[in-house]
């Protein structure tokens, strides 16, 4: 089934409306049905317009000559600039697309072998801008939900360090550092933030190979907001305010510095009746409506270990959604719970269960479609502390709040001397009708289009060597003070997949004598051993790390000899690098692709340099035959962060003609 053609005609407002003519793979009689949604909807804005662009998703159901239904999917796209003036691209600006289909007009042409269509899809846009104004307040007014400003602070962050390099550089040529929040926790009158400082070093190696290593680095900081309290609601985000490096002298290491900027800002959701005015038009939810009831869950939990005793059990309430249908809400929620108790070793164990729940509340009144915000709070578990054994039962409960509302735009009088909010201002509205098009499938052949990357695998083996050594004292000794050791001259050799390492352990040993002097003796002991390293590929570049883990010794002979054994620790690694020809585009009929993207060494005619690249990872449709896959490490690309990963990645595949 291909596109033949498109052919615009003018639509009811006087703008031209491509028609899609879709050539069938068999003739039909009738065209029963066509469904559609509208995903991937997308919305930039540029000065004093907003660009929409989405996806239709259609489901085709005719009748061929054969009687029987058919049914094929097709894709359509639609795009619209919208003129909204004085709207501005900005980290506050807030884009709200609300586009629904209008119409869908489809006729079959006499010979029952095209359908053309012709689809009008309405396209509304709000644009909001999150500020923060002092409000008026009227107990006549509506009641709305609104965001009450606790406080906000910028904290600072120095990350310093240094970074040992994969191998030699003769040149850092760049840093680039993306920092992500992982975790913030408001607690009183304080905001905690954790996260990770993600760094890609670019730099140029000893043979003028452009390289890059990743870096990941945690970071934690505790900024000041008065008032701030353990529940309410905060937002937090880190930019980079600088970045400094230096390159060792020896080439081994990189000396960098990384500041970042931390601002949070602490709100509590609270209900509120605003005055009305024209001071300010605002985006909020205005109450409907608010229920609430109480949830009480009778659960069996199965500990791992058997418990002689309930200690306690700690209770929270998350994850809750609800929806409106007609006078009813329904709840969905997820009890997560800590159970603490004493095993029969009379150890403290303690174990986390999961249980989901449900229930609905009475809401005369409510619509299907209207907004719910859920309010739980989680009450102290029932339950007996004197059970035992691997089944506990007790009762989980917990106070359900509902909060009905409808999204509205209203204005709103400000007040110098009022509450402080951080509400949505509405900038401008717009909207526009577009008709969506065809979007061409390709004809055949089917094209496969292959790049050759850089790939490095670590093979990293670890194994101890026990080295026995016998020290004859010139004296009787009474005790053994201490004993300083440290590896040196160590060599390796490379034989298969062993590798024989040796070296010398130096030891300065103090002992104490019976003239209670503290005697100093030096010695150094060699050793030898045999490493297995499993999936060593031959011309791999070889490491080899060896450390005393510990030593074990005794004076024997009335003291008159100390025996020792000697614990090392081997550490072989082992890098290869090899070429990968992966595929990073396949386009043809019946052909689907799904791809992500990493930053790969592309070998080409030049020196291989690191460019973000999309690679091939899984391929479906009709018309795919046999697939070939490989794993390899990749940095991927997600979100704007990079992280290493194994990947199965597509390297060839065969197609049905």
């Amino acid at each position: 089934m291909t596109y033949a053609s498109h052919r615009c005609c003018p639509s009811a407002t006087g703008r031209s409306c491509s028609e899609m003519i879709l050539t069938l793979p068999i003739p039909a009689v009738k065209i029963k049905e066509i469904r559609a949604h509208i995903d991937s909807v997308t919305a930039h804005v540029i000065p004093n317009k907003v660009i929409v662009q989405g996806t239709l998703q259609k489901q085709v159901f005719f009748v061929g000559e054969d009687n029987i239904v058919h049914h094929f999917p097709e894709q359509a796209r639609f795009s619209a600039m919208i003129d909204i003036p004085g709207v501005m691209p900005g980290p506050e600006v807030v884009v709200q697309v609300h586009p629904n289909i209008f119409n869908i007009i489809a006729e079959l042409s006499p010979d029952g072998t095209q359908i053309i269509q012709k689809v009008i899809i309405d396209v509304d846009v709000t644009v909001t801008e999150f500020v923060q104004v002092h409000l008026e307040e009227d107990p006549e007014g509506p009641s709305v939900l609104a965001e009450e400003v606790i406080g906000e602070g910028i904290g600072q962050v120095l990350e310093a360090g240094t970074v040992t390099l994969t191998t030699t550089a003769v040149k850092v040529t760049d840093i680039r550092v993306n920092p992500e929040i992982t975790q913030v926790t408001v607690k009183e009158d304080k905001v905690v933030v954790q996260g990770n400082i993600i760094k890609q070093i670019f730099f140029i190696d000893a043979d003028q190979v452009g390289r890059h290593q990743g870096v990941l680095v945690p970071f934690a900081t505790m900024i000041d907001i008065p008032g701030a309290q353990p529940g309410m609601n905060v937002q937090a985000r880190a930019t980079v305010a600088d970045v400094n490096f230096t390159l060792d002298p020896t080439g081994a290491s990189v000396n960098q510095e990384v500041v970042l900027d931390v601002f949070v800002k602490v709100t509590q959701t609270v209900e509120v009746s605003l005055a009305l005015g024209q001071d300010l038009t605002i985006k909020t939810e205005q109450v409907i409506s608010c229920v609430s009831t109480q949830v009480m869950e009778e659960v069996t939990v199965v500990l791992a270990q058997p418990a002689i005793k309930i200690k306690d059990i700690v209770l929270v309430v998350q994850e809750t959604r609800g929806r409106t249908i007609e006078d009813k809400v329904i709840i969905q929620g997820l009890f997560v719970k800590d159970v603490y108790y004493i095993n029969e070793g009379d150890i403290e164990v303690v174990e986390t269960f999961t249980i989901p729940f449900n229930t609905f509340i009475p809401a005369p009144g409510v619509s299907p479609g209207q907004n719910v915000f859920i309010i739980a709070q989680a009450l102290p578990v029932v339950f007996d502390p004197l059970q035992t054994g691997t089944e506990i039962t007790e009762k989980d409960i917990a106070d359900i709040e509902a909060i009905i509302t409808e999204t509205v735009k209203i204005g709103v009088e400000e007040d110098p001397c009022g509450t402080l909010f951080k509400v949505q201002q509405v900038i401008g509205e717009g909207s526009a009708q577009v008709c969506a098009e065809g979007v061409p499938v390709p004809v055949l052949p089917i094209t496969i289009e292959f790049a050759r990357i850089r790939v490095g695998e670590a093979v990293e083996a670890k194994e101890q060597l026990l080295v026995e050594n016998c020290i004859c004292l010139p004296f009787k000794a009474r005790k053994i003070k201490s004993v300083e050791a440290v590896v040196q001259n160590v060599t390796f050799e490379v034989l298969g997949q062993q590798v024989i390492v040796e070296g010398e352990v130096r030891k300065d040993v103090f002992v104490v004598g019976f003239d209670n002097i503290v005697h100093h003796i030096q010695e150094t002991v060699p050793f030898t051993g045999i490493i297995d390293v499993p999936g060593l590929a031959e011309g791999s570049e070889i490491t080899v790390d060896v450390v005393v883990e510990s030593i074990v010794q005794n004076l024997i002979c009335g003291g008159c000899r100390i025996q020792q054994l000697i614990v090392l620790l081997v550490t072989v690694t082992a890098s290869e690098e090899r070429i990968v020809e992966v595929v990073v585009n396949v386009t043809g009929p019946g052909v689907f692709q799904t791809r992500i993207r990493a930053l790969v060494d592309v070998v080409d005619d030049g020196i291989p340099e690191p460019v973000p690249l999309d690679i091939v990872t899984d391929l479906t449709g009709p018309n795919v035959e046999t697939v070939t896959r490989e794993t390899i490490p990749l940095v991927v690309i997600v979100n704007g962060t990079v992280g290493p990963q194994p990947v199965s990645v597509v390297t060839n595949a065969t197609f049905r003609i």
